[in-house]
């Protein structure tokens, strides 16, 4: 027999998560730097990994167990047919791009035939293979033996010249008088290609024994499992430890220099992979359509080329990429003729962001006109636009507004009590940058008032210099007087302290604080009310002056 088959003989009771399907890679747009690697890409599709990237494509070659055993119960009291009769309808509904199915059931129809292993469904495409299934599967019932061996047997029968995988869901050992490990053996001795992976399900030391003689002869790792759990997780195992063919993209300028590229690997119109000269892409074996070029921060691939691969198995197969170089762009900032780190860089195109870079890369783009802004600071909303034709490498230049750093800090006088929220710079009646309390602002030298925004010790300290020093601190005192509430009944003697509410007169915001807690007020003429929900108080107007220290009694009306 000329022709080679990979073999996966999965030896199992039930499961309801046979694969783990792969997202495609994205190609995102840091791979249009030139500095930056790639997003990992050459993963597989949901129809590749389904069969833990197996090496052949053509056709997958089911053979689905119904012995007598498999009308035995799970540990759920579920019966073992009717659970995978389930998972093998989930199984071929899932995505099976580039392959026919096939499937064979062994022991439904006589109890003790050693050869009642019947083809249900010959090759096929998926969907028609899912249509036929649902219309076959309520005829198989768990009745006689298990020839695996004369199945197997079968299976390359029905092969002919067709190359793909066999795969075997089962829950017992060959039942048959014949040894399933010797054919293993036998297929070696004739040059047959054959990779066998066993995963014993809640089988006893002797037949773990039987079927781990079959990895032994196949040269695999034996796989045991005794939940569906881990009977999952051993399955993803071989998914890892079977070989795919090896993609190797080298992209190369017209100069022979060598460049990053990236492209699509499509078979029959579908986009199968996304492959990058950054990796060794794992992929099927078979015949693609590759586009591939440099690609650009957009996300694109810049006029690239098409031709026609072959993967094979056997060793990695090394593509060249004649590739056009795309327009670049990088970014400086420059203060008073010194170079500044700068900030993140968006690139707009009708008004919309199309990519953003650091001004430390140099990155690919498409030809067009952009307009690039930046914002390192809230003195410096900077805007620089250019216009790329093939061929153009630029540096745009964003001149900033010199500024510097300032950090305030505001007490209370008499405490040094420390004001802790954000303050204020106003310039000509105009508010121009918040102050935060910890890290400060950078902003442009100048004559500026600050604010304290407190809503009862509200301060202005006018005419502050920032000089042209990069970093500045200021302390500023605030002059308050200080004001105790305290709650007393009708007739004079202390009731309990809690809390009340305060406004500055001409204002009418209520502002929420607790007798019995000394406070710092600014200058000027204030209102307090008690607690409704305390009682009936009478409101008290009350003046506060610098440096002075008074108490506020609220008492309860009669």
């Amino acid at each position: 027999m000329k022709s080679k088959y990979f073999l996966a003989i999965l030896c199992v009771a039930f499961t309801g998560c046979f694969v783990q399907s792969a997202p495609v890679a994205d190609l995102s747009s840091e791979a249009g730097s030139r500095e930056a690697k790639n997003q990992p890409s050459g993963e597989m599709s949901p129809a590749i990994v389904a069969f833990g990237q197996a090496k052949k494509a053509d056709g997958i070659y089911i053979i689905f167990d119904a012995s007598g055993s498999m009308a035995a119960q799970l540990p759920d009291k579920t019966s073992k047919i009717q659970v995978a009769k389930q998972v093998l309808k989930d199984f071929v509904a899932r995505p099976f791009a580039g392959y026919e199915l096939a499937l064979r059931v062994y022991g439904h129809r006589n109890k003790e035939d050693c050869t009642d292993s019947q083809l249900l469904i010959p090759f096929n495409s998926p969907d028609k293979v899912v249509a036929e299934l649902d219309k076959q599967i309520n005829r198989i019932n768990a009745l006689g033996r298990t020839p695996i061996t004369y199945s197997l047997t079968q299976a390359l029968q029905d092969f002919g010249d067709r190359n793909g995988e066999i795969i075997l869901i089962s829950d017992g050992i060959e039942s048959c008088q014949a040894d399933p490990c010797a054919l293993v053996r036998e297929w070696k001795n004739q040059n047959v290609k054959i990779r066998v992976h066993v995963v014993g399900f809640g089988l006893a030391s002797k037949e773990k024994e039987t079927l781990r003689c079959i990895s032994e002869a196949a040269g695999t790792a034996y796989h045991d499992a005794h939940s569906a759990t881990a009977l999952a997780a051993e399955l993803v195992k071989i998914q890892q430890e079977t070989v795919a063919a090896s993609l190797i993209l080298q992209g190369v300028d017209s100069s022979g220099k060598s460049i990053a590229v990236s492209g699509i690997l499509a078979r029959a119109g579908k986009e199968i992979y996304k492959v990058s000269s950054e990796h060794h892409n794992t992929v099927q074996a078979g015949a693609y359509l590759l586009t591939a070029g440099v690609l650009t921060q957009n996300g694109n691939l810049y006029k690239p080329t098409i031709q026609k691969v072959e993967m094979r198995d056997s060793e990695p197969t090394l593509i060249k990429v004649m590739a056009a170089i795309p327009p670049s762009v990088r970014a400086r900032f420059i203060n008073r003729g010194e170079t500044q780190s700068g900030s993140l860089i968006h690139a707009y195109q009708n008004g919309k962001v199309v990519f953003s870079f650091r001004p430390t890369d140099e990155v690919y783009l498409d030809e067009g006109t952009y307009e690039f802004r930046a914002r390192p600071n809230a003195a410096n909303d900077l805007s620089v636009s250019e216009t790329f034709a093939a061929g153009d490498h630029k540096e745009i230049v964003f001149g900033m507004t010199h500024t510097v750093k300032v950090t305030v800090k505001m007490v209370a006088s008499g405490s040094g009590e420390w004001f802790r929220e954000n303050y204020e710079l106003w310039q000509n009646g105009e508010k121009k940058y918040v102050i935060h309390v910890v890290n400060g602002a950078t902003v442009i030298p100048g004559v500026y008032d600050v604010v304290l925004p407190n809503r009862l010790a509200a301060y202005t300290k006018k005419s502050t210099v920032i000089t042209e020093e990069k970093v500045q601190h200021f302390d500023i005192s605030v002059p308050v007087g200080y004001v105790t509430f305290i709650y007393q009944k009708a007739d004079g003697s202390p009731d309990k302290n809690d809390r009340c509410f305060v406004a500055r007169m001409g204002g009418n915001e209520n502002i929420f604080r607790h007798a019995g807690v000394k406070y710092p007020f600014t200058a000027g003429r204030y209102r307090v009310s008690g607690w409704q929900q305390k009682g009936d108080y009478n409101p008290i107007i009350f003046e506060v002056h610098e440096g002075q220290e008074q108490t506020v009694v609220l008492r309860a009306k009669k």
